[in-house]
């Protein structure tokens, strides 16, 4: 990335991604499509030049961290739940994707297979960021969260491998089916091997010490180091950071950390992937401007339908095969795994990356780019009204009203409880106090029957309440277990354990 390396045009790019994040909040766009706008709204006035998406500085520096962070977050069981649900999406649906993207390019452009089939994998890696966060402020069900996040975090492997192999093909000119499936194989399995050996050994010498500084560094080098490895001995990076994530965040982070540090890592990496994916996102708005489309804009059109195309085969085919074996993905479901099928900076860096003697390569990079930005900002911007009307929106009316009544109800228990304080203190006469509060327990009867009502009779308040008084118990468990252990009076290495299968039940219990 020529010219980051310059502290001041960091600096710059942080302020940027910071001023685009507080003006987020009065703008109804998800943030990382308010980035992408925004660097192409820099790179058109040319107020950063220089400044440049280089794949190698996105493989090595910004992927670790957007994987990494991923991946500590995914809970086990949810994902061995739908794990044949995700591994057909991820697999077969990017293999299926790649090749009905592939054809189709070669038969409405004319463009030799192998060429549209290096598209098709350059293409075929999902970036769900943006639409991961409308999830999570409609409320939508975990179970879609699940999916479309553990999808996405194993294609990008699965592509960036076929990638490779198709263009070792192109460039060695030598084909050999088998061969090819071995690659593929040896790639796959062997990234995660190392990730899992890698994640493995960070989880085991966590248990050894007590540090939060040295377990955030410990997780950096994990992150990194796998990615290295990886990419040493010739197999999957990606896949290998996916790996060593999964096995720390579910093995080592609960087994090796107490609470107190793992909230420490939590918060470090929360705030690394924040940074990396708001640089990588500006970054990609910049990177657009320096691409001409008015040349290829009939050609960028129909890659578009092709990718739409290529992700509907996929995912309608596939889940009508899993439909038929017990393995239920709703139709809303699919229409919006269709949709979501966001592209990002991944592709981008393929696409770049690409091998100077690869036949084509300044034809498949402003297609490319185009497809990105047809996705991030068409699809971006209207996968909100899609979720709204099929209905898989839990922040309905009702419960609004709800929160709004618990919010007036807090508001008068405090008032009741500040001026019942000064009447104890002296400061006011019980008289007073009396003809203070008539108005306020008349409306607390008032919202307390209205609370009822509505708790009553709607599941989605049910569900929301049930999740909330589950939390408060689990940290009302956690303080007083690490009180007790602060206080001595019980070993410090049981209470941990005892916290950690606390949560191990609540996740259990609230991730379906």
């Amino acid at each position: 990335m020529t010219g980051l390396v310059h502290s001041s045009v960091f600096i710059w790019l942080l302020l940027l991604t910071s001023v685009v994040a507080m003006l987020g909040r009065f703008i109804k766009i998800p943030y990382t499509i308010a980035l992408v706008l925004t660097g192409l709204f820099v790179g058109y006035l040319k107020l950063l030049p220089g400044v440049h998406l280089e794949p190698e500085v996105l493989f090595a520096i910004f992927l670790p961290p957007l994987l990494f962070e991923a991946g500590i977050n995914i809970h086990l069981e949810p994902l061995k739940k739908n794990w044949k649900i995700i591994t057909a999406l991820a697999l077969l649906g990017t293999v299926l994707s790649t090749f009905v993207v592939g054809y189709t390019l070669h038969i409405l452009l004319g463009l030799q297979l192998l060429l549209a089939l290096l598209f098709g994998a350059i293409i075929s890696p999902t970036d769900p960021i943006s639409v991961l966060a409308i999830f999570k402020r409609l409320g939508v069900a975990k179970r879609l969260s699940v999916i479309v996040e553990a999808e996405s975090l194993f294609n990008d492997g699965i592509a960036v491998i076929l990638f490779s192999v198709i263009q070792g093909i192109l460039i060695t000119g030598t084909f050999s089916l088998a061969q090819s499936e071995l690659a593929f194989i040896r790639t796959f399995f062997g990234g995660a091997l190392v990730g899992i050996a890698i994640g493995a050994a960070a989880s085991r010498i966590t248990q050894e010490f007590d540090d939060h500084l040295l377990e955030i560094t410990l997780t950096t080098i994990t992150a990194f180091g796998s990615y290295m490895a990886a990419e040493g001995f010739h197999v999957s990076g990606v896949i290998s950071v996916v790996a060593a994530s999964l096995v720390v965040g579910n093995y080592g982070m609960k087994r090796g950390m107490t609470p107190v540090s793992r909230l420490a890592v939590l918060s470090f990496w929360e705030y690394a992937a924040f940074v990396a994916n708001s640089l990588v996102f500006l970054l990609v708005g910049l990177e657009m401007t320096n691409i001409s489309f008015r040349e290829n804009l009939i050609s960028v059109v129909i890659a578009v339908i092709a990718v739409l195309l290529g992700r509907a085969f996929s995912i309608y085919g596939l889940s009508g095969v899993l439909n038929r074996f017990g393995l239920s993905i709703p139709r809303n479901y699919q229409h919006v795994l269709v949709w979501s099928g966001l592209r990002g900076a991944l592709s981008m860096a393929m696409v770049l990356g690409l091998e100077a003697s690869i036949p084509e390569r300044s034809f498949l990079i402003p297609v490319t780019f185009g497809v990105v930005l047809f996705s991030l900002v068409a699809q971006g911007l209207t996968i909100e009204p899609l979720i709204n009307k099929l209905g898989l929106t839990t922040t309905n009316e009702e419960l609004r009203d709800y929160q709004n009544l618990l919010g007036e109800s807090m508001a008068l228990r405090s008032a009741l409880a500040e001026i019942d304080r000064h009447v104890h203190m002296g400061n006011v006469s019980q008289i007073a106090r009396d003809d203070a509060v008539k108005s306020l327990l008349e409306r607390q009867k008032e919202i307390d029957d209205l609370i009822k009502e509505l708790h009553l009779n709607n599941e989605v308040i049910i569900a929301t309440e049930r999740d909330k008084a589950g939390k408060i118990v689990l940290t009302a468990q956690r303080n007083a277990l690490q009180e007790a252990a602060r206080n001595g009076i019980m070993d410090y290495t049981m209470a941990a354990k005892i916290i950690g299968d606390l949560e191990n039940d609540h996740n259990e219990k609230h991730n379906d």
